[in-house]
C-alpha cells in the first residue's frame, strides 16, 4: 500500500468489497481542529467536488508561498 501524505490523495483499493461496491476509493489525510483523520471518497464525491469549485472560485483559498516548495 502506498504511503499517503496529508493533504495528497491516493487511490487505495476496496479489501472487503460488497457486490456493487466500488472497486476503489481516493484516500486523503486531513487536520481539523488539530485532528488527524482519513477521509475515502468515491470518484463521482470527487467530481461532484470539482463542479461546486468550479462554481464558486470565490470560495477558493489561495495556497501559501511554500505550498509546493515542500511537495
Amino acid at each position: 500500500m502506498a504511503k499517503a501524505k496529508q493533504g495528497k490523495i491516493i487511490i487505495v483499493a476496496n479489501k472487503n468489497r460488497k457486490f456493487g461496491a466500488n472497486e476503489e476509493y481516493y484516500a486523503i489525510w486531513v487536520d481539523t481542529n488539530g485532528k488527524e483523520h482519513c477521509l475515502l471518497f468515491t470518484e463521482h464525491e470527487l467530481n461532484k467536488a470539482k463542479v461546486r469549485a468550479e462554481k464558486n472560485p470565490e470560495d477558493i483559498p489561495k495556497k501559501g508561498f511554500f505550498a509546493d516548495l515542500f511537495d
